[in-house]
C-alpha cells in the first residue's frame, strides 16, 4: 500500500516583525540625528535707523459697484426668479429656459445702470450672492449679471459667492 501524498509545508515568511525592527530603527537614527547648524554662525547687520512702522496705516475702503443676486421661491421651478439689485435699481431676471431677447434686454438695463453710477471714476465692481436665498442662483444669471459688468466696461469684478446649499432631509 502506498502512503498518503505529503502536503506543502508552509514556506511563506512573516515579514511584520521584520517590518516592525526597520521601522524602530528608523526613528532611532532618525531620533538621534544631529543636523549641523549654521544659523548662529551667520553674522548679520540689520539697520538700525530704520524698521517697522510704529502707526499703522488705516486705507479707506474703496468703494464699489456692488450688484447682488437672491432667488425667490427657488422651491417651486415655475415661479422661481432671479432679483438683481444695484442701489436703488432692482430687476426680475426671466428663466433661463425663457424667452432670450428678454433676459438680454435685463442684462442690458442692469449694464447701462453700471455704466451710469460708475461714470469716468474707474471704480471696480463686485458680483454677491448672499445666503439663504443666493445659494439658489443659477450660473448663467451670475454669468450675465459678470457679462453686463464686462458690457460697461469694468474689468475688476470680484465675485462672493455662497455655499451650495445643503440637501433638504426626505421626510
Amino acid at each position: 500500500m502506498r502512503p498518503p501524498p505529503l502536503e506543502p509545508a508552509n514556506t511563506e515568511l512573516n515579514m511584520t516583525p521584520m517590518i516592525d525592527i526597520v521601522f524602530q530603527l528608523i526613528l532611532f537614527f532618525l531620533f538621534n540625528l544631529r543636523f549641523k547648524s549654521i544659523d548662529f554662525r551667520i553674522d548679520s547687520m540689520l539697520p538700525k535707523d530704520r524698521g517697522p512702522l510704529v502707526t499703522d496705516v488705516i486705507l479707506p475702503p474703496s468703494p464699489r459697484l456692488t450688484v447682488r443676486l437672491f432667488r425667490t421661491e427657488a422651491e417651486d421651478p415655475e415661479r422661481a426668479r432671479t432679483h438683481v439689485t444695484l442701489g436703488a435699481h432692482r430687476w426680475v431676471l426671466p428663466e433661463v429656459t425663457g424667452d432670450r431677447q428678454a433676459r438680454d434686454d435685463a442684462f442690458k438695463a442692469v449694464a447701462a445702470a453700471i455704466t451710469s453710477l460708475r461714470g469716468d471714476t474707474g471704480m471696480p465692481g463686485s458680483v454677491e450672492t448672499p445666503l439663504p436665498s443666493g445659494a439658489y442662483v443659477p450660473h448663467a444669471d451670475v454669468v450675465g449679471v459678470v457679462d453686463a459688468f464686462l458690457m460697461a466696461d469694468v474689468t475688476d469684478v470680484a465675485f462672493e459667492g455662497s455655499a451650495f446649499p445643503q440637501p433638504k432631509p426626505r421626510p
